[in-house]
């Protein structure tokens, strides 16, 4: 972030002072970036369940293997020069972070579902599956939103957990969606495309493994 963050300011000194809402933009962009609105969601299922200590573990192997890994890889190839920025504006870039996180989702899920972790995580492990699986596939021809689909997701959990206590999550997704607009990252219809599928595999992919 911090690097983002000197990257932009040496933007500013050859094109001239940012506007105040792209600078608003940049910081929502940042705090809504999908490892943060994913750890959310998570959290937000885990508060759901019976507290307990084995909750918490199984809660941080998935965290370890779907967010902290895939982001540390990411990392490592800002370092190595083989991306240009840790959110993967060139969509040709994403493809290999993508084949990994597809990888580490997978292995979350067997972990979680053999080693019999609570039935909420195996199903959110396995609509990260599902959603990895079908965005790289989307990928390879087009750019759409990582940050708007964790963003819906994490929207999407925290109205089953909370209901209509949820609102200010709900309220999100449009306003990230709007940052990354306006940032040029995307266009609105890869922020809504990136919405509509972030939240409704997760929804399907939940109702399918708790209420069937």
């Amino acid at each position: 972030m911090e690097q983002l963050g000197e990257n932009l300011l040496e933007n500013t000194t050859v094109i001239g002072p940012v506007a105040w809402d792209e600078r608003l933009a940049f910081w929502i962009s940042q705090i809504g970036s999908p490892p943060l609105t994913t750890t959310a969601c998570i959290a937000l299922g885990v508060l759901s369940l019976p507290a307990s200590h084995s909750t918490w573990c199984w809660m941080g192997i998935y965290l370890l293997l779907v967010v902290l890994l895939p982001l540390l890889y990411l990392v490592w190839l800002l370092k190595k020069g083989l991306i240009t920025d840790i959110h993967l504006k060139v969509r040709e870039q994403r493809t290999r972070p993508l084949l990994v996180t597809v990888a580490a989702a997978f292995l979350a899920w067997g972990i979680l579902h053999f080693g019999a972790a609570p039935r909420l995580l195996v199903a959110l492990a396995a609509a990260m599956c599902l959603q990895t699986v079908i965005f790289l596939a989307i990928t390879l021809r087009w750019k759409i939103s990582f940050h708007s689909a964790s963003a819906a997701g994490m929207a999407v959990m925290a109205w089953l957990v909370v209901g209509s206590l949820s609102i200010g999550f709900a309220l999100s997704v449009p306003i990230i969606a709007w940052a990354r607009v306006r940032l040029q990252r995307h266009t609105a219809g890869q922020t809504f495309a990136g919405a509509t599928l972030g939240g409704g595999i997760l929804l399907s992919v939940l109702y399918m493994y708790l209420l069937i």
